[in-house]
Protein backbone atom coordinates (compact mmCIF):
# COMPACT_ATOMS: atom_id res chain seq x y z
CA UNK A 1 0.00 0.00 0.00
CA UNK A 2 3.00 2.27 -0.36
CA UNK A 3 1.73 3.50 -3.42
CA UNK A 4 -1.76 4.08 -2.47
CA UNK A 5 -3.35 7.45 -2.18
CA UNK A 6 -6.08 8.67 -0.08
CA UNK A 7 -8.99 9.23 -2.56
CA UNK A 8 -12.02 10.54 -0.82
CA UNK A 9 -14.30 7.96 -2.92
CA UNK A 10 -15.90 5.37 -1.15
CA UNK A 11 -14.89 2.23 -2.92
CA UNK A 12 -17.66 -0.49 -2.66
CA UNK A 13 -17.75 -4.38 -3.69
CA UNK A 14 -20.70 -6.47 -3.56
CA UNK A 15 -19.44 -10.75 -2.97
CA UNK A 16 -22.51 -13.16 -2.27
CA UNK A 17 -22.55 -15.77 0.15
CA UNK A 18 -19.60 -18.56 -0.90
CA UNK A 19 -22.91 -20.72 -1.07
CA UNK A 20 -24.67 -18.14 -3.45
CA UNK A 21 -22.06 -16.86 -5.21
CA UNK A 22 -20.90 -17.57 -8.94
CA UNK A 23 -23.90 -20.79 -9.28
CA UNK A 24 -23.06 -20.71 -12.95
CA UNK A 25 -19.99 -22.08 -12.10
CA UNK A 26 -21.41 -24.87 -10.18
CA UNK A 27 -22.14 -27.37 -13.29
CA UNK A 28 -17.84 -27.22 -13.53
CA UNK A 29 -16.96 -26.98 -10.39
CA UNK A 30 -17.31 -28.64 -7.15
CA UNK A 31 -18.68 -26.85 -3.97
CA UNK A 32 -15.20 -26.29 -2.34
CA UNK A 33 -13.22 -25.09 -5.54
CA UNK A 34 -16.50 -22.73 -5.96
CA UNK A 35 -15.72 -21.38 -2.47
CA UNK A 36 -12.53 -20.83 -2.58
CA UNK A 37 -12.38 -19.40 -6.05
CA UNK A 38 -14.97 -16.89 -4.72
CA UNK A 39 -12.41 -16.13 -1.75
CA UNK A 40 -9.60 -15.37 -3.88
CA UNK A 41 -11.09 -13.39 -6.73
CA UNK A 42 -12.25 -10.62 -3.89
CA UNK A 43 -9.04 -11.03 -2.67
CA UNK A 44 -6.89 -10.29 -5.20
CA UNK A 45 -9.59 -7.20 -6.10
CA UNK A 46 -9.01 -6.17 -2.65
CA UNK A 47 -5.13 -6.14 -3.29
CA UNK A 48 -5.67 -4.02 -6.38
CA UNK A 49 -7.83 -1.77 -4.61
CA UNK A 50 -5.69 -0.72 -1.53
CA UNK A 51 -2.57 -0.50 -4.01
CA UNK A 52 -3.90 2.56 -5.46
CA UNK A 53 -6.47 3.69 -2.31
CA UNK A 54 -6.51 3.87 1.27
CA UNK A 55 -9.68 5.65 1.61
CA UNK A 56 -13.08 4.11 2.50
CA UNK A 57 -13.38 0.81 1.24
CA UNK A 58 -17.13 -1.31 1.92
CA UNK A 59 -17.71 -4.89 1.32
CA UNK A 60 -21.44 -5.52 1.18
CA UNK A 61 -22.14 -9.08 1.86
CA UNK A 62 -25.03 -11.00 3.78
CA UNK A 63 -22.46 -13.47 4.94
CA UNK A 64 -19.89 -12.98 8.25
CA UNK A 65 -17.17 -15.27 5.87
CA UNK A 66 -15.82 -12.81 4.84
CA UNK A 67 -15.17 -10.76 8.23
CA UNK A 68 -11.40 -11.33 8.59
CA UNK A 69 -10.61 -10.74 5.21
CA UNK A 70 -12.31 -7.17 5.74
CA UNK A 71 -10.45 -6.65 8.76
CA UNK A 72 -7.41 -7.53 6.89
CA UNK A 73 -7.86 -4.92 4.62
CA UNK A 74 -9.24 -2.42 6.61
CA UNK A 75 -13.05 -2.92 5.20
CA UNK A 76 -16.10 -2.16 6.54
CA UNK A 77 -18.59 -5.45 6.46
CA UNK A 78 -21.94 -4.29 5.74
CA UNK A 79 -24.33 -6.79 5.96
CA UNK A 80 -27.88 -7.12 3.28
CA UNK A 81 -30.09 -9.85 2.74
CA UNK A 82 -28.72 -11.32 -0.44
CA UNK A 83 -31.20 -10.55 -3.35
CA UNK A 84 -29.10 -9.06 -5.95
CA UNK A 85 -26.21 -6.91 -6.73
CA UNK A 86 -28.76 -3.92 -7.10
CA UNK A 87 -30.02 -3.96 -3.69
CA UNK A 88 -26.39 -4.28 -1.86
CA UNK A 89 -25.21 -1.14 -3.74
CA UNK A 90 -28.28 0.71 -2.36
CA UNK A 91 -27.11 -0.68 1.26
CA UNK A 92 -23.79 0.05 0.54
CA UNK A 93 -24.99 3.75 -0.46
CA UNK A 94 -26.94 4.14 2.48
CA UNK A 95 -24.31 2.88 4.63
CA UNK A 96 -21.79 5.31 3.23
CA UNK A 97 -24.45 8.34 3.72
CA UNK A 98 -24.87 7.89 6.81
CA UNK A 99 -21.70 7.78 7.84
CA UNK A 100 -20.61 10.62 5.59
CA UNK A 101 -18.10 8.63 4.26
CA UNK A 102 -17.82 10.22 0.77
CA UNK A 103 -19.93 12.34 -1.68
CA UNK A 104 -18.79 10.02 -4.56
CA UNK A 105 -18.77 6.32 -4.60
CA UNK A 106 -17.44 3.73 -6.98
CA UNK A 107 -18.96 0.21 -6.98
CA UNK A 108 -17.35 -3.18 -8.24
CA UNK A 109 -18.69 -7.06 -8.33
CA UNK A 110 -16.35 -8.86 -6.69
CA UNK A 111 -15.43 -11.34 -9.23
CA UNK A 112 -12.83 -9.03 -10.98
CA UNK A 113 -9.67 -11.05 -10.34
CA UNK A 114 -7.75 -9.99 -13.05
CA UNK A 115 -8.56 -6.04 -12.37
CA UNK A 116 -5.81 -3.54 -12.31
CA UNK A 117 -4.54 -1.14 -9.99
CA UNK A 118 -3.75 1.53 -12.50
CA UNK A 119 -6.80 0.97 -14.33
CA UNK A 120 -8.47 1.30 -10.83
CA UNK A 121 -6.38 4.83 -10.08
CA UNK A 122 -7.65 6.14 -13.71
CA UNK A 123 -11.36 5.12 -12.43
CA UNK A 124 -10.60 7.04 -8.66
CA UNK A 125 -8.58 10.15 -10.88
CA UNK A 126 -11.72 10.61 -12.56
CA UNK A 127 -14.21 10.70 -9.51
CA UNK A 128 -11.96 12.96 -7.64
CA UNK A 129 -10.89 15.49 -10.26
CA UNK A 130 -14.42 16.30 -11.33
CA UNK A 131 -16.42 18.81 -9.61
CA UNK A 132 -19.60 16.82 -9.86
CA UNK A 133 -22.85 15.24 -11.48
CA UNK A 134 -20.27 12.37 -13.21
CA UNK A 135 -20.87 8.78 -14.01
CA UNK A 136 -17.70 6.79 -14.80
CA UNK A 137 -18.96 3.89 -16.14
CA UNK A 138 -16.90 0.57 -17.45
CA UNK A 139 -19.01 -1.81 -19.77
CA UNK A 140 -18.24 -5.68 -19.48
CA UNK A 141 -18.44 -7.34 -22.78
CA UNK A 142 -21.84 -8.91 -22.28
CA UNK A 143 -23.75 -5.67 -21.30
CA UNK A 144 -23.24 -5.92 -17.58
CA UNK A 145 -21.02 -3.02 -15.43
CA UNK A 146 -18.13 -4.20 -14.31
CA UNK A 147 -17.66 -0.34 -12.45
CA UNK A 148 -19.47 2.34 -11.22
CA UNK A 149 -18.52 5.74 -10.39
CA UNK A 150 -21.14 8.41 -9.25
CA UNK A 151 -20.45 12.07 -8.14
CA UNK A 152 -22.23 12.44 -6.11
CA UNK A 153 -24.56 9.48 -5.81
CA UNK A 154 -27.41 11.24 -3.64
CA UNK A 155 -30.04 10.89 -6.47
CA UNK A 156 -28.31 8.18 -8.29
CA UNK A 157 -30.37 5.10 -8.06
CA UNK A 158 -27.93 1.87 -9.31
CA UNK A 159 -29.60 -0.13 -11.67
CA UNK A 160 -27.28 -3.72 -12.01
CA UNK A 161 -28.89 -6.75 -13.52
CA UNK A 162 -29.38 -7.41 -17.48
CA UNK A 163 -28.17 -4.83 -19.60
CA UNK A 164 -27.00 -2.90 -16.67
CA UNK A 165 -24.98 -0.54 -18.87
CA UNK A 166 -27.78 0.98 -20.56
CA UNK A 167 -30.24 0.99 -17.60
CA UNK A 168 -26.93 3.30 -16.08
CA UNK A 169 -26.24 5.37 -18.97
CA UNK A 170 -30.59 5.89 -19.06
CA UNK A 171 -30.13 6.77 -15.46
CA UNK A 172 -27.20 9.30 -15.96
CA UNK A 173 -29.42 11.19 -18.68
CA UNK A 174 -32.37 11.50 -16.10
CA UNK A 175 -30.16 12.91 -13.53
CA UNK A 176 -28.39 15.10 -16.08
CA UNK A 177 -24.67 14.06 -15.49
CA UNK A 178 -22.23 13.51 -17.58
CA UNK A 179 -21.77 9.53 -18.61
CA UNK A 180 -17.42 9.06 -19.00
CA UNK A 181 -17.50 5.79 -21.14
CA UNK A 182 -14.25 3.72 -20.00
CA UNK A 183 -12.50 1.17 -22.04
CA UNK A 184 -10.50 -0.34 -19.54
CA UNK A 185 -8.95 -4.36 -20.37
CA UNK A 186 -9.18 -5.66 -17.02
CA UNK A 187 -12.36 -4.87 -16.62
CA UNK A 188 -13.79 -5.79 -19.69
CA UNK A 189 -14.83 -9.06 -18.51
CA UNK A 190 -16.21 -10.47 -15.46
CA UNK A 191 -16.40 -14.17 -13.88
CA UNK A 192 -19.87 -15.68 -14.40
CA UNK A 193 -18.83 -19.04 -16.85
CA UNK A 194 -15.86 -21.33 -16.99
CA UNK A 195 -15.37 -19.79 -20.44
CA UNK A 196 -15.14 -16.26 -18.27
CA UNK A 197 -12.29 -18.05 -16.37
CA UNK A 198 -10.56 -19.69 -19.04
CA UNK A 199 -10.56 -16.23 -21.22
CA UNK A 200 -8.96 -14.19 -17.82
CA UNK A 201 -6.86 -17.64 -15.96
CA UNK A 202 -3.83 -15.63 -17.15
CA UNK A 203 -4.19 -12.30 -16.53
CA UNK A 204 -5.54 -12.98 -12.83
CA UNK A 205 -4.56 -11.70 -9.84
CA UNK A 206 -2.45 -14.37 -7.28
CA UNK A 207 -4.44 -15.81 -5.03
CA UNK A 208 -6.85 -16.54 -7.87
CA UNK A 209 -4.17 -18.17 -9.73
CA UNK A 210 -3.58 -20.52 -6.65
CA UNK A 211 -7.27 -21.19 -6.37
CA UNK A 212 -6.82 -22.32 -10.37
CA UNK A 213 -3.67 -24.49 -9.79
CA UNK A 214 -5.40 -26.25 -7.07
CA UNK A 215 -9.13 -27.10 -9.53
CA UNK A 216 -5.91 -28.21 -12.43
CA UNK A 217 -4.25 -30.16 -9.51
CA UNK A 218 -7.57 -32.00 -8.66
CA UNK A 219 -8.18 -32.40 -12.62
CA UNK A 220 -4.76 -33.88 -13.24
CA UNK A 221 -5.82 -36.84 -10.64
CA UNK A 222 -9.50 -37.37 -12.11
CA UNK A 223 -8.03 -37.70 -15.66
CA UNK A 224 -5.11 -39.67 -15.03
CA UNK A 225 -5.57 -43.55 -16.57
CA UNK A 226 -3.68 -46.54 -17.28
CA UNK A 227 -2.34 -45.87 -20.42
CA UNK A 228 -0.74 -48.96 -22.21
CA UNK A 229 -0.10 -47.36 -25.80
CA UNK A 230 2.68 -46.04 -25.46
CA UNK A 231 5.56 -45.27 -28.03
CA UNK A 232 9.38 -44.94 -27.91
CA UNK A 233 12.01 -43.39 -27.97
CA UNK A 234 13.04 -43.78 -23.88
CA UNK A 235 12.53 -40.81 -21.75
CA UNK A 236 16.02 -38.86 -21.06
CA UNK A 237 17.88 -39.95 -17.65
CA UNK A 238 16.68 -36.56 -16.36
CA UNK A 239 13.10 -37.16 -16.91
CA UNK A 240 13.30 -40.35 -15.10
CA UNK A 241 15.18 -38.91 -12.35
CA UNK A 242 12.43 -36.33 -11.77
CA UNK A 243 10.07 -38.59 -11.78
CA UNK A 244 11.39 -40.81 -9.21
CA UNK A 245 12.68 -37.57 -7.39
CA UNK A 246 8.86 -36.97 -7.20
CA UNK A 247 7.63 -39.91 -6.32
CA UNK A 248 9.58 -40.14 -3.02
CA UNK A 249 7.73 -37.25 -2.08
CA UNK A 250 5.61 -39.55 -0.66
CA UNK A 251 4.73 -40.05 2.81
CA UNK A 252 6.55 -43.09 4.52
CA UNK A 253 6.95 -44.86 7.91
CA UNK A 254 8.89 -43.22 10.18
CA UNK A 255 10.54 -40.49 7.72
CA UNK A 256 12.05 -43.24 5.84
CA UNK A 257 12.90 -43.61 2.41
CA UNK A 258 12.00 -47.40 1.84
CA UNK A 259 11.99 -47.10 -2.36
CA UNK A 260 14.25 -48.25 -4.69
CA UNK A 261 14.02 -47.84 -8.24
CA UNK A 262 15.42 -49.57 -11.48
CA UNK A 263 16.09 -48.18 -14.57
CA UNK A 264 15.88 -51.32 -16.48
CA UNK A 265 17.74 -51.34 -19.77
CA UNK A 266 16.71 -53.24 -23.04
CA UNK A 267 19.56 -55.52 -22.53
CA UNK A 268 18.61 -57.07 -19.49
CA UNK A 269 14.93 -57.35 -20.54
CA UNK A 270 14.74 -60.77 -22.04
CA UNK A 271 16.16 -63.06 -19.24
CA UNK A 272 13.59 -61.22 -16.54
CA UNK A 273 10.69 -61.58 -19.16
CA UNK A 274 11.45 -65.14 -19.75
CA UNK A 275 12.63 -66.03 -16.35
CA UNK A 276 9.26 -64.37 -14.98
CA UNK A 277 7.67 -66.44 -17.07
CA UNK A 278 8.66 -69.46 -16.62
CA UNK A 279 7.67 -68.91 -12.72
CA UNK A 280 4.17 -67.64 -13.75
CA UNK A 281 3.93 -70.94 -16.12
CA UNK A 282 4.99 -73.06 -13.31
CA UNK A 283 1.98 -70.94 -10.57
CA UNK A 284 -0.60 -71.07 -13.88
CA UNK A 285 0.29 -75.03 -14.11
CA UNK A 286 -0.43 -75.82 -10.22
CA UNK A 287 -4.09 -73.35 -11.17
CA UNK A 288 -5.21 -75.95 -13.25
CA UNK A 289 -5.01 -73.11 -16.01
CA UNK A 290 -5.28 -74.48 -19.69
CA UNK A 291 -2.12 -74.54 -22.25
CA UNK A 292 -3.44 -72.18 -24.39
CA UNK A 293 -4.54 -69.21 -21.75
CA UNK A 294 -0.94 -69.82 -19.83
CA UNK A 295 0.88 -69.07 -23.50
CA UNK A 296 -1.06 -66.16 -24.53
CA UNK A 297 -0.83 -64.46 -20.89
CA UNK A 298 3.16 -65.37 -21.06
CA UNK A 299 3.61 -63.97 -24.48
CA UNK A 300 1.21 -60.54 -22.97
CA UNK A 301 3.50 -59.96 -20.17
CA UNK A 302 6.91 -60.54 -22.07
CA UNK A 303 5.74 -58.13 -24.98
CA UNK A 304 4.93 -55.66 -22.18
CA UNK A 305 8.21 -55.94 -20.61
CA UNK A 306 10.27 -55.82 -23.57
CA UNK A 307 8.52 -53.06 -25.78
CA UNK A 308 8.30 -50.51 -22.82
CA UNK A 309 10.01 -47.32 -23.84
CA UNK A 310 11.15 -46.84 -20.00
CA UNK A 311 10.89 -49.79 -17.89
CA UNK A 312 11.36 -48.92 -13.93
CA UNK A 313 10.97 -51.38 -11.31
CA UNK A 314 9.99 -50.13 -8.01
CA UNK A 315 11.16 -51.70 -4.65
CA UNK A 316 10.94 -51.65 -1.23
CA UNK A 317 13.71 -52.48 1.99
CA UNK A 318 13.24 -52.90 5.39
CA UNK A 319 15.68 -49.79 6.24
CA UNK A 320 14.46 -47.73 9.15
CA UNK A 321 11.47 -49.45 9.91
CA UNK A 322 10.88 -50.93 13.62
CA UNK A 323 11.47 -54.36 14.32
CA UNK A 324 9.07 -56.60 16.33
CA UNK A 325 8.88 -59.90 18.11
CA UNK A 326 5.12 -60.98 17.23
CA UNK A 327 4.21 -61.57 13.38
CA UNK A 328 1.00 -59.28 14.29
CA UNK A 329 2.32 -56.14 14.68
CA UNK A 330 5.99 -57.03 12.10
CA UNK A 331 3.57 -57.51 9.22
CA UNK A 332 1.75 -54.29 10.34
CA UNK A 333 5.06 -52.40 10.36
CA UNK A 334 5.84 -54.12 6.72
CA UNK A 335 2.19 -52.73 5.71
CA UNK A 336 2.90 -49.32 6.63
CA UNK A 337 6.37 -49.60 3.81
CA UNK A 338 3.65 -50.85 1.47
CA UNK A 339 1.37 -48.33 1.68
CA UNK A 340 3.97 -46.20 1.57
CA UNK A 341 5.28 -47.48 -2.15
CA UNK A 342 1.25 -47.23 -2.74
CA UNK A 343 1.57 -42.95 -2.22
CA UNK A 344 5.26 -43.19 -4.11
CA UNK A 345 3.61 -45.25 -7.19
CA UNK A 346 0.54 -43.20 -7.37
CA UNK A 347 2.82 -39.58 -7.34
CA UNK A 348 5.14 -40.98 -10.19
CA UNK A 349 2.00 -41.94 -12.24
CA UNK A 350 0.58 -38.55 -11.89
CA UNK A 351 3.87 -36.80 -12.53
CA UNK A 352 4.26 -38.76 -15.49
CA UNK A 353 0.52 -38.10 -16.47
CA UNK A 354 1.21 -33.95 -15.82
CA UNK A 355 4.29 -34.29 -18.39
CA UNK A 356 1.78 -36.00 -21.16
CA UNK A 357 3.31 -39.55 -21.30
CA UNK A 358 1.34 -42.53 -21.23
CA UNK A 359 1.96 -44.77 -18.41
CA UNK A 360 0.71 -48.17 -16.22
CA UNK A 361 2.16 -50.28 -13.73
CA UNK A 362 2.69 -53.72 -14.22
CA UNK A 363 2.19 -56.01 -10.75
CA UNK A 364 3.58 -58.97 -11.90
CA UNK A 365 7.53 -58.69 -9.91
CA UNK A 366 5.52 -58.83 -6.50
CA UNK A 367 4.81 -62.66 -7.18
CA UNK A 368 8.40 -63.48 -8.42
CA UNK A 369 10.45 -61.55 -6.56
CA UNK A 370 13.25 -63.82 -5.98
CA UNK A 371 13.17 -63.94 -9.90
CA UNK A 372 13.01 -60.57 -10.64
CA UNK A 373 15.85 -59.66 -7.87
CA UNK A 374 17.60 -62.60 -9.30
CA UNK A 375 17.41 -61.93 -13.07
CA UNK A 376 18.58 -58.29 -12.31
CA UNK A 377 21.39 -58.73 -10.03
CA UNK A 378 19.68 -56.99 -7.27
CA UNK A 379 20.95 -56.74 -3.18
CA UNK A 380 18.99 -59.79 -1.75
CA UNK A 381 17.05 -56.74 0.82
CA UNK A 382 15.11 -55.15 -2.19
CA UNK A 383 11.60 -56.65 -2.50
CA UNK A 384 10.19 -55.90 -5.81
CA UNK A 385 6.58 -54.73 -6.20
CA UNK A 386 5.53 -53.48 -9.45
CA UNK A 387 7.04 -51.91 -12.87
CA UNK A 388 5.61 -49.12 -14.46
CA UNK A 389 5.92 -48.76 -18.23
CA UNK A 390 6.04 -45.39 -19.31
CA UNK A 391 6.65 -43.77 -22.82
CA UNK A 392 4.95 -41.41 -25.62
CA UNK A 393 1.69 -41.59 -26.57
CA UNK A 394 0.37 -43.48 -28.93
CA UNK A 395 -2.23 -40.78 -30.82
CA UNK A 396 -4.84 -43.51 -31.64
CA UNK A 397 -4.97 -45.37 -28.31
CA UNK A 398 -8.14 -44.74 -25.72
CA UNK A 399 -7.70 -45.29 -22.67
CA UNK A 400 -10.76 -46.97 -20.39
CA UNK A 401 -13.47 -44.29 -19.88
CA UNK A 402 -13.45 -44.82 -16.29
CA UNK A 403 -16.82 -43.53 -15.06
CA UNK A 404 -17.18 -41.16 -11.93
CA UNK A 405 -16.58 -42.71 -8.63
CA UNK A 406 -20.12 -43.57 -7.02
CA UNK A 407 -18.65 -43.52 -3.31
CA UNK A 408 -22.06 -45.05 -2.19
CA UNK A 409 -20.57 -48.54 -0.64
CA UNK A 410 -17.31 -46.60 -0.22
CA UNK A 411 -17.59 -44.19 2.30
CA UNK A 412 -19.48 -44.45 5.65
CA UNK A 413 -20.37 -42.23 8.66
CA UNK A 414 -20.36 -43.51 12.27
Amino acid sequence: MSNSKKYDTAVVVAVQSTNNAKSRLSSGLSPFHRRNLVIAMLEDLLIAIREVHDGPLVIVTESSEYSEIGTRFGADIVFDDGKGFKEAAETAILHIANNNLSNSILILPGDLPQAQSFDLNTILEILSSAQSDIVALSASEDGGTTALGVKPYSMFSPQFGPDSANKHRDEAKRNAMKIIELSLESFKIDVDTIDDLIRIENTVGRQTKKALSKIAFEKTISARRSFRGILGPPLEKSDVEELVSLAMTAPAPHHTTPWRFVAIDSNNRLDLAENMGLKWKEDLQKDGTTTDIIQKALENSKQRIMTAPTLLLGCLVKDGLNTYADTARAEAEWGLAQHSFGAALENLLLAAHSRNYGAYWISAPLYAQETVRNSLNLDPDWQPQAFVAIGHKTPDYKPFNRPPPDITNNLIWR
